[in-house]
This record gives structure tokens, C-alpha cells and sequence, in this order.
């Protein structure tokens, strides 16, 4: 009888050390390693609205940019782009630049701050606004 309950109190114990020692293995493996620099690379905001925004065009990657640039330049916050941004991904998922656009616009008029349409962008480059003016429905 005493050889038996000692034979299962060994086995007890080689279990509760063997599950201490593969539990501390586990905390220490996935969560503490660094990261690789593939994962701590982050893009860059104009990188990050533009695929977000759905930024197809050299004209809307141009307004975007020119909206990155107002955000360096300290005029526009960028907490406030960000959460335009989302709130136009809610409304249009499939195409939320123009839902941006307009809200910003609102937004910065309201902070007194002049944001630029895309019309006004594409009319400062001159290579695709002669572009710009034919319909695109129709072929050349």
C-alpha cells in the first residue's frame, strides 16, 4: 500500500514539474521574441491612406499627398485624418475617396483651414488636366 502511494505521488510530481517546465517554455517563445524586419517595418502614412482610400489614379495619389504634406506642416491633425479615413470606409467601402474628400473639406472648414479638392490638383498639373477635360467614357 505505502509503495503504491508513493509510486503515485512520484507520478504526480514528474507531472507537475514536467508541465512547469514546458509552460515556462511556452510563455517565453511567441510573445518575447523580436521582430523580424519584415514585421517592423511600417509604411508610410501617404502609403497607408492611399491603399486605404483606394487611391487608383496619379491625380487621387496626388491629393493624397497633398494632404500628408498639410498634416507635416502641422495644419491638419493627424488623429483627425485617421478617423475620417475609417468613417469613410464605413460609408463606401468600395470607393471611399470621394466620401473623404467631402467630409475633410467640412471638417477643415469648420478648423478654418483650406484643404484643396481634387479638380484643383489635377487643374496645378498640367500633364492630366488636358486629360482630365475629355470624358473618359468615350474613346479618343
Amino acid at each position: 500500500m505505502i509503495e503504491r502511494l508513493c509510486k503515485f505521488a512520484a507520478a504526480i510530481a514528474f507531472v507537475l514539474i514536467s508541465s512547469t517546465a514546458v509552460q515556462a517554455q511556452t510563455t517565453i517563445y511567441p510573445g518575447n521574441l523580436p521582430p523580424t524586419p519584415a514585421q517592423s517595418k511600417a509604411p508610410s502614412l501617404e502609403d497607408y491612406l492611399a491603399s486605404r482610400l483606394r487611391a487608383a489614379s496619379e491625380d487621387q495619389r496626388s491629393y493624397v499627398h497633398e494632404i500628408v504634406r498639410l498634416i507635416e506642416q502641422g495644419r491638419l491633425d493627424k488623429k483627425l485624418v485617421l478617423a475620417l479615413e475609417r468613417r469613410s470606409r464605413g460609408k463606401n467601402p468600395v470607393f471611399p475617396l470621394p466620401v473623404f474628400e467631402r467630409t475633410l473639406r467640412f471638417e477643415a472648414a469648420r478648423r478654418h483651414i483650406n484643404v484643396p479638392t481634387i479638380q484643383e490638383i489635377v487643374a496645378r498639373n498640367g500633364a492630366t488636366a488636358a486629360r482630365s477635360i475629355q470624358d473618359s467614357r468615350y474613346p479618343r
